[in-house]
């Protein structure tokens, strides 16, 4: 991915989620941090409910605990930092968070 289109992935999230989901919308990056997600909250939010909400994470219910599980985990499977420092705005919503993974995988 080129710089611009990294950027472009960063202001507008929704398409970096668009991109990642296949045809059936459960599938490629997308699919995997719902999945991630989910294992983060101990199965209390389904992947399904992380996909299809476009809440932010804390009112899907995630924890601070869960939100630091999933920090681990998505630094350790797609060798990306996610800083909670500085805003982490990324962090806010499952649409920013592909975008943000997927501006730093690509």
């Amino acid at each position: 991915m080129t710089a611009r289109h990294a950027a472009d992935a960063d202001a507008i999230p929704g398409g970096a989620v668009r991109r990642a989901a296949g045809a059936d919308g459960a599938s490629g990056l997308a699919a995997r941090l719902a999945a991630m997600i989910s294992t983060a909250c101990d199965g209390r939010l389904t992947a399904e409910e992380v996909l299809a909400s476009g809440a932010s994470l804390s009112a899907l219910g995630v924890t601070s605990l869960a939100l630091l599980r999933l920090i681990d985990a998505v630094e350790d499977e797609f060798d990306v930092d996610l800083d909670l420092g500085g805003g982490a705005s990324y962090l806010d919503s499952f649409p920013l968070l592909v975008g943000y993974v997927d501006a730093r995988t690509s």
